[in-house]
């Protein structure tokens, strides 16, 4: 047996006693954060027993069975709510579209005049909603007849939604139809970081083709995109994207930015009724889907969160009112919206799940209500900016 050295033994055991130190380092490195994180909870035990109730929430709320004889939805004219006309004939048909029991469903598009943002946004989400209610195993199929109209059919091509859908034999897109710089096309999020460059893209259309002055894009950029953004982020549900997504289309003819923000996530009545303040909000409204139109309008006008960390108020004395502690974040970015939009003249739209909220440029709520079944698979932010006509896009 070859005899080794003792310069060698010492380095060899010098060598372990740097292992064993490394491991001890790890070792209690570990349990440090598992203390930590364990003195943490129990400091925020209300927001992580909050958090695991919204989780179950989720887990019950996605869950569909599809066993109903198959079925066609005809969609005829003009879909969207873009068209002010039209509104109630987009809630019907959004209302047979989301909540289908179908095993088979056919979207028929064939006598459709135009397919509006708002529209392919909806459509979008049913993709989702279908996507997150059965394994894949159990899903519905899902097809469409297409549009006979090809400016019809080559916008759906154009605005990204048969990429979105995985569409077979997709259409050729055509230029002269619909100018790339008019559009900011829909697509799947995969990360949080395409947040900054969609909302340039939003804000280079707003610089090219709305009314607007730069302070007045300022103000869109940083209260309506910002907390559009914030919401969509915080409440979509990670699937096979990040579970939100947009459309944004300058509309010359009408004079108008078409931007459809949304998410798949569960929906304001149920965001409130899952969070801290859900005993204070219920004691105004049930927590019923009738209710859904009225929790829009209790957001859009009232200082109430469904966000996990949202204050609870206090008393402000024996005989006073309870309110918010002062300089509490209040979960107003509903509100902050529906304030910015006013002073900018932007009609307003929200859809979440059976309710619905259109407010006019003025911040009037002009419709809000209800519907017996989902007319959206989560919520959709919708607003019409006020565009240059024809006349800008002659002179460019």
């Amino acid at each position: 047996m070859k005899k080794i050295s003792y310069e060698k033994r010492e380095l060899t055991k010098k060598r372990q006693q740097r292992v064993l130190r490394e491991q001890q380092r790890t070792a209690n490195l570990r349990h440090h954060r598992k203390h930590t994180f364990s003195n943490f909870r129990r400091k925020h035990e209300e927001y992580f027993h909050l958090k695991e109730n919204r989780q179950r929430f989720r887990s019950q709320h996605y869950r569909r069975s599809y066993q109903a004889a198959p079925a066609t939805i005809l969609i005829d004219g003009e879909f969207g709510i873009e068209d002010t006309t039209a509104i109630e004939y987009f809630l019907d048909r959004s209302n047979e579209i989301i909540d289908f029991d179908n095993r088979d469903l056919t979207i028929d598009l064939k006598n459709c005049t135009r397919v509006w943002p708002s529209a392919i946004t909806l459509l979008c989400s049913l993709m989702q909603w279908v996507e997150l209610s059965a394994p894949e195993s159990q899903r519905p199929r899902l097809s469409s007849i297409r549009p006979s109209s090809s400016k019809v059919n080559s916008y759906l091509g154009h605005c990204g939604f048969y990429d979105y859908v995985h569409a077979k034999d997709p259409v050729e897109k055509e230029e002269n139809y619909y100018p790339e710089k008019e559009i900011v096309k829909i697509e799947r999020e995969k990360k949080l970081s395409n947040i900054e460059p969609r909302e340039d893209k939003i804000i280079s259309l707003l610089n090219q083709f709305s009314i607007f002055d730069l302070p007045q894009i300022e103000l869109f950029n940083s209260i309506v995109l910002t907390e559009a953004f914030n919401n969509v982020t915080e409440h979509g549900v990670s699937h096979r994207d990040k579970g939100w997504w947009l459309l944004a289309q300058y509309h010359r003819q009408h004079k108008i930015i078409s931007l459809s923000i949304a998410d798949n996530g569960i929906g304001i009545r149920n965001t409130l009724m899952t969070g801290p303040q859900a005993a204070d909000i219920e004691k105004q409204l049930a927590n019923h889907p009738e209710n859904d139109g009225k929790f829009i309008k209790m957001a859009i006008e009232e200082t109430v969160s469904g966000a996990l960390a949202a204050p609870l108020k206090i008393a402000g004395g024996y005989f006073a009112s309870k309110k918010y502690a002062k300089g509490a974040h209040r979960g107003n970015g509903l509100k902050r919206i529906t304030v910015a939009c006013k002073k900018l003249k932007i009609p307003f739209t929200i859809l979440s799940h059976h309710g619905y909220a259109f407010l006019d440029a003025d911040g009037n709520i002009i419709k809000n209500g209800s519907m017996q079944r989902r007319v959206f698979a989560g919520t959709l932010y919708h607003l019409s900016i006020p565009a240059k006509g024809e006349d800008h896009n002659a002179n460019n």
